[in-house]
């Protein structure tokens, strides 16, 4: 597999993954990393947030995370099972299914601010 395909489907992957992961910390509840202002303090809590606190760093980790892991994960894959180069077909649907996932994403937060 050429190294361009390698690292074109690893950057879908943790596009994907990174959009998973995010939806999925604010929709399973996961404790995340939260910032209070005022005592200067960081600590893991499960949301609701409050109002002086910053939820959103914690956010962008389980993101962070998730986009490393898939990633990765299609990188080991790809140099590891894949030996051959992948065909316009996949490589399409692979750059479809991260534009699908950061729209379902944005869907996701939009719905949860309704009605604005």
């Amino acid at each position: 597999m050429p190294g361009w395909q390698r690292t074109y489907l690893a950057a879908c992957c943790a596009v994907i993954g990174f959009a998973i992961a995010y939806v999925l910390c604010e929709y399973a509840l996961w404790p995340r990393l939260m910032y209070a202002p005022r005592e200067g303090l960081w600590h893991m809590a499960r949301p609701p947030v409050g109002r002086e606190e910053v939820g959103y760093l914690g956010l962008v980790l389980w993101g962070a995370g998730g986009a490393a892991i898939g990633g990765l994960g299609a990188a080991a894959v790809c140099a590891l099972l894949v030996r051959r180069p992948v065909g316009r077909r996949t490589l399409r649907l692979f750059g479809a299914w991260a534009l699908t996932a950061v729209a379902l994403a944005g869907g996701f937060y939009m719905w949860s601010l309704w009605p604005f």
